[in-house]
């Protein structure tokens, strides 16, 4: 009966350890930045780098507009200014924008109109229910 409390006991120690251990680890992940209000829209800008990019990508699901920047080759691009506008109407304008931004917006039809050093690239959306995720791509004579 010794050698079952000790097997128990040892079984508890380890599930403790992994419990302290995933905590530490959730403590070190990055923190997605902070939602931002444009216009009366709740936006979450960023993904610079890869911790913030892998903080957005946590929580897009969250968020029905999800945009993600980049380049045919894959490299992510910041647009100068994002607008979001709908039927005519600048609902958002986001500076400094990308390469990931989440807005919570209802169900509808957006447009979003990039500008990338003079280059405005824009991009018809249907934001339904679930949510969609919209890759903006930049064409190369951006860069």
């Amino acid at each position: 009966m010794n050698s079952r409390n000790n097997l128990v006991a040892a079984l508890a120690t380890c599930a403790a350890l992994a419990c302290v251990a995933v905590r530490a680890q959730e403590s070190e992940m990055a923190v997605p930045p902070a939602p931002q209000n444009y216009g009366g829209i709740q936006v979450i800008n960023g993904g610079v780098d890869l911790d913030q990019a892998d903080a957005i990508k946590r929580i897009q699901s969250r968020y029905p507009l999800r945009v993600e920047i980049s380049g045919r080759g894959g490299n992510y691009y910041v647009a100068d200014r994002l607008r979001l506008i709908q039927r005519g109407e600048v609902l958002a304008e986001i500076p400094d924008a990308g390469p990931w931004l989440l807005l919570d917006v209802p169900p509808g039809r957006y447009t979003l109109a990039g500008d990338f050093g003079g280059t405005e690239v824009r991009r018809d959306v249907m934001v339904s229910t679930e949510g969609v995720k919209v890759p903006m791509v930049v064409p190369s004579s951006v860069d």
